[in-house]
């Protein structure tokens, strides 16, 4: 019989395929350097009345009543604009933040999750992201925060390589599988190395 399992198991391995989710952690205690403001470019966070123009902008992947009513709950958007036109945004929550139909992020009090993070490509290569991530982490340093955490999958090297160059580090790795590339498994957790 442990044949037939053996080779029934085998055989699902072979169907699913796995992707790695990274939860990578800043202390917000710590300095933080987010470097000269770029030309021309200043800082406001977002209102209501921004919410269209950020869910416009590369297909944003919340829809915007979704996104007032996050504003409403507390959830803060980090704008960097350009001549009243947004260039760059990073939105951040405070809550628990669902992040699969099986994973909630739990997050303790004093404690942020980064949702997203976005860069105009025309903006891009011109360390808009480090100093409008630097910033977020300054800001949210003086609203009280004490850590914030930032996910993301294993293969975005670039995404990976700025939360480093800022001061995160891994904090937890998460590996989700799809059976027949269309059903979603719960995450499990894997070691760190």
């Amino acid at each position: 019989m442990a044949p037939f399992r053996d080779s029934i198991l085998r055989i699902a391995q072979g169907m699913q395929s796995c992707e790695e989710w990274l939860e990578l952690i800043r202390d917000l205690n710590e300095p933080i350097r987010p470097g000269k403001v770029p030309a021309d470019l200043h800082l406001r966070w977002a209102h209501q009345g921004d919410l269209f123009t950020i869910n416009a902008l590369e297909g944003f992947v919340k829809e915007t009543e979704f996104m007032e009513e996050s504003l409403r709950k507390g959830d803060r958007c980090l704008l960097l604009e350009d001549d009243k036109r947004i260039c760059a945004f990073a939105w951040v929550t405070f809550r628990d933040f669902r992040l699969a139909i099986w994973y909630t992020l739990k997050l303790p009090p004093g404690w942020s999750y980064l949702v997203y993070i976005f860069v105009h490509p025309e903006y891009s290569r011109k360390g808009i992201a480090s100093f409008l991530l630097g910033s977020l982490l300054e800001a949210l340093s003086d609203l009280g925060c004490s850590r914030i955490i930032s996910g993301m999958y294993s293969n975005w090297e670039a995404s990976i390589g700025l939360h480093k160059k800022m001061g995160f580090r891994l904090h937890r790795r998460l590996a989700q599988c799809k059976i027949l590339n269309i059903f979603p498994t719960p995450f499990t957790e894997k070691e760190l190395e």
